[in-house]
């Protein structure tokens, strides 16, 4: 009997050994946008308990019993990552592990009527302007997953004793949305006559504002504007129809006024330029916002036609919304 025993016991000393052999799986994980180790990453077997986290410099070391495992990466503000392996060696060396960050994008927008005045320093020193805001439109009709599709719609007149102008737009804001891309579409008409000088010009506009990482790092927060069009112009006994296109620029800028974490002024500069092919166009301008008002100074030319605008507004608002978008 005592041989059967120590029999027994020899093949559990041979077995258990076997059974409870351990590998070594290390690696490092970083940041995916600054390649910078990331300390505190949880690196777990998947569906178990068993873990480690990294160390300052991202580096992680992890002993195993398996062949086969998923090692699950995950950590506060990254979206989480999995790695499946077969473990063949009794170290084993994982490739670099980024992780992206995670994506949650929240906006804070409201319906909002605008009414402003505008006054022409040369042509036209009387007019109003009257802008629609309208969020979530596109989210409200259809299940759009990367889309705010929030309406702009704008008009405005200004009069003087022979002179006329009129602007329209109609925009969809954040048509397209993202953690690394945006795009605004929008459709714009202008027309201005100007009686004193035999001088008018129509134009029809169509194009899109993209804001993001293509167009670099550094301006990256700059919305670059893009736009075709078809422009009809007379002056006097000349009159042309030319097609064309217009580029320009957004900068917003906000300045805080208190000690609070929120802007409180926020100020936009633009900056047009629009080739007709025998004709320029220049257009510019600056706007500020302070809680619900406004004031703008717009400055407009084409050919004989210069024109510098000031404006006043306030918005008329109702209850803030908040949307949220996931990727």
């Amino acid at each position: 009997m005592r041989k059967i025993y120590g029999l027994i016991w020899l093949l559990l000393l041979g077995v258990v050994p076997a059974g409870q052999a351990q590998k070594i799986v290390r690696g490092t994980v970083q940041d995916n946008s600054s390649k910078e180790g990331l300390l505190g990453v949880a690196v777990t077997l998947k569906n178990t308990e068993v873990g480690t986290v990294t160390d300052v410099q991202g580096n992680f070391q992890l002993a195993i019993s398996r062949d086969t495992v998923t090692l699950v990466f995950s950590f506060v503000g990254f979206e989480p990552l999995e790695r499946k392996l077969i473990v063949t060696r009794d170290t084993t060396t994982l490739a670099l592990v980024h992780l992206k960050a995670a994506c949650h994008l929240d906006f804070f927008y409201s319906k909002h009527l605008e009414l402003s005045l505008l006054s022409g320093l040369r042509y036209t020193p009387l007019g109003g302007k009257v802008k629609v805001f309208y969020p979530y439109l596109i989210p409200y009709l259809i299940h759009a997953r990367h889309s705010m599709g929030s309406l702009r719609a704008e008009f405005s007149y200004q009069r003087g004793a022979a002179t006329y102008q009129r602007n329209a737009t109609l925009a969809l804001d954040n048509l397209f949305v993202d953690c690394y891309h945006n795009v605004d579409v929008a459709a714009s008409y202008q027309r201005v006559w100007v009686g004193e000088r035999r001088f008018a010009y129509t134009r029809y506009t169509a194009g899109a504002t993209y804001t993001g990482k293509l167009i670099g790092r550094a301006f990256r927060e700059v919305p670059v504007y893009l736009a075709v069009g078809r422009l009809t112009y007379a002056a006097e006994e000349i009159s042309a129809a030319r097609t064309g296109l217009e580029a320009g620029v957004d900068y917003p800028f906000f300045i805080h006024l208190n000690d609070s974490r929120t802007a409180n002024l926020a100020l936009i500069a633009t900056g047009r330029v629009a080739w007709w092919q025998d004709y320029w166009q220049f257009q510019s301008g600056l706007e500020a916002q302070f809680k619900k008002c406004s004031v703008g100074l717009s400055f407009n030319k084409l050919g004989l036609y210069t024109e510098v605008t000031t404006r006043v507004g306030f918005s008329i608002e109702r209850r803030r919304t908040r949307k949220p978008v996931g990727r």
